[in-house]
């Protein structure tokens, strides 16, 4: 009987390697020899290239050396190569456990991008010098090299990726996939479902065994209380707070955890660079948004946090519901002497726009929640000002100075004067969040607690 992962004739194989001069990964029989039937073959790639733009049909796909840690689409590549090729078989290189920043680096991320992408599909992954394995073999024997013997082995810290999810299945598919590809696997992974009507926990169920779902009995929490369930599922030592939009690259955990080790114990948040559709490259590039940095916020969709210092200031004001709610939660941190620092050297890709979202509901919450938590926090000389500073500096603030990373801390203000110019009924919208501060004032002067740390800054960059 002939092994139903030995490639046949008809199978068809997906080689990947690194450069045009190394060899072309071989498949491999069922008892590990790499001699065996290779079948119909449409696809071969290179993944690196000295020259990028020679990405073409000719089977390259043109990343520069040290680009494959910091992708977050090659695994979306190679998935829909996948489909789009019928493709049965995967043929990767051996796998190289190296550090990142290097050659080796490379190629780990190459591999966990590969494996993890294909742990959906029915495909024979053939990893040189191993026996072929269907994909969701793969994707556990990986698991178990990296834990043993990959970047964090030895390190004892542990981490939970917390994830809020609505009615978002293919990014959340996406979200999953990428932290499957790490090269520092998280020691669990929690994904709290606010009643999606997409079949997003159906999907969780079938595809991904080893995350904790927690589905909500109806649709109706906010997003500060569904990551709040989150948090509090949490067991690990840290917590990496993620959008159900995100895709994290290879090496995120690995460098955000290592960051995290070299600051004191009183940093509580390391806020990772995001990437979003839309950005300028003049503000991706700034050197505000390229700094380490303590910040009076942090990025909410992708960011590593110590569970300890959460729990302590109480996690996000379920009040809030959505938005504001970073800044929110830095203020209490700072209370409690905590700081949190902007961290670039890990990236993630958010799949939501650049700047503000337009619309009614975006508009409302995010007009009404900087002042429900400037009235908790600001000074008292700060509160007074602040409505006047935010119509001079924030409503009639420039494009360009946007653009160019001169907002590079109150993103959520990013595009809020075309919102206000171009949302039907702004101004009503506007007026309902005045009313709703005021409704308020009570609730929050009862939480009042202004900051004197020196890190706290008013949302107005």
């Amino acid at each position: 009987m002939t092994d139903q992962h030995a490639p046949s004739v008809a199978s068809k194989i997906l080689r990947l390697r690194l450069r045009s001069e190394d060899a072309v990964p071989k498949t491999a029989a069922p008892d590990g020899d790499f001699g065996g039937p290779v079948g119909e073959d449409p696809c071969s790639i290179v993944v690196l290239s000295r020259d990028p733009s020679a990405e073409g049909d000719d089977g390259t796909w043109g990343f520069e050396v040290g680009a494959v840690g910091r992708s977050h689409g090659l695994i979306e590549r190679i998935g829909d190569l996948v489909e789009a090729e019928s493709l049965t078989d995967l043929a990767l290189p051996a796998l190289d456990l190296g550090k990142p920043g290097t050659s080796a680096g490379d190629g780990l991320a190459l591999i966990t991008a590969a494996i993890a992408a294909v742990s959906v599909h029915d495909v024979t992954v053939h990893v040189e010098g191993e026996k072929p394995m269907p994909s969701t073999e793969a994707y556990r024997w990986l698991r178990a090299r990296l834990m043993a013997d990959g970047p964090g082995a030895g390190d004892t810290r542990t981490v939970t990726a917390v994830i809020s999810a609505w009615n978002k299945f293919k990014d959340v598919r996406a979200n999953l996939l990428g932290i499957r590809a790490q090269a520092r696997p998280f020691d669990d992974v929690v994904v709290v479902d606010n009643h999606s009507s997409d079949g997003t926990a159906q999907m969780i169920r079938a595809d991904f065994p080893e995350v904790r779902l927690v589905v909500m009995p109806n649709s109706a929490y906010g997003a500060c209380e569904t990551f709040n369930v989150g948090f509090s599922t949490a067991l690990t030592e840290y917590i990496a707070i993620l959008d159900d939009d995100v895709v994290l690259t290879p090496w995120w955990l690995d460098r955000s955890l290592a960051r995290m080790g070299q600051e004191p114990e009183t940093t509580a948040v390391v806020s990772t660079k995001v990437v979003e559709p839309g950005m300028p490259d003049s503000y991706r590039d700034s050197a505000a948004v390229n700094s380490e940095r303590y910040m009076s916020t942090f990025r909410g969709c992708a960011s590593l946090a110590r569970k300890e210092a959460i729990d302590e200031a109480g996690g996000y004001d379920e009040r809030l519901f959505i938005y504001g709610n970073e800044r929110d939660l830095t203020c209490r941190l700072l209370n409690n002497g905590y700081r949190v620092l902007q961290y670039p050297g890990a990236e993630t890709f958010h799949r939501t726009p650049f700047g503000v979202q337009m619309g009614k509901r975006s508009l409302f919450f995010h007009a009404r929640n900087a002042f429900l938590g400037m009235i908790k926090y600001a000074p008292l000389k700060d509160l007074v000002r602040l409505p006047f500073l935010v119509v001079t500096k924030v409503l009639f603030r420039g494009r360009d100075s946007e653009e160019k990373g001169e907002v590079a801390d109150a993103v959520g203000t990013i595009g809020i004067g075309k919102s206000v110019r171009e949302t039907k009924g702004s101004w009503w919208i506007l007026t309902k969040a005045a009313a709703s501060v005021v409704y308020n004032i009570p609730y929050c002067l009862r939480r009042r607690q202004p900051v004197k740390a020196p890190d706290f800054e008013l949302p107005l960059k």
